[in-house]
């Protein structure tokens, strides 16, 4: 009885090398690595990067900057004789770190994309 064993690639391989590439064009880099296989070099990690290169040339990097807005909120009750009696207080003890908002108080999470002005695009 012979003994075998067998490694298998996969298209997420490709995809952690080459995370931009989609599960067709990963694919085609598996076909293009088995249609040139070389017995001496195998399989690997390099291989597929080469392949992946040739096949699909990453496109020219740009920077952009995002801007991220986190939104944190919560409700403070206080005794006092008005509105804005009660407002200054919560602000005061706001700004002398008596309330302090974290995770806990996350609301929401808003993500723009800025101009070389630092202004918001569409």
């Amino acid at each position: 009885m012979s003994k075998q064993m067998s490694i298998t690639w996969s298209t997420e391989d490709v995809q952690h090398i080459r995370p931009d590439l989609s599960d067709e064009q990963a694919f085609e880099v598996l076909e293009s690595v088995l249609e040139h296989h070389d017995a001496d070099i195998g399989v690997c990690w390099e291989a597929l990067e080469f392949w992946a290169s040739q096949m699909f040339p990453k496109k020219a990097v740009s920077s952009y900057t995002v801007e991220i807005t986190e939104t944190l909120q919560r409700q403070i009750t206080v005794d006092a004789q008005n509105a804005e009696a009660a407002l200054a207080l919560v602000k005061r003890a706001y700004k002398n770190s008596e309330y302090i908002l974290d995770a806990d108080n996350f609301v929401s999470v808003v993500f723009n994309l800025l101009d070389e002005m630092g202004e918001q695009l569409g």
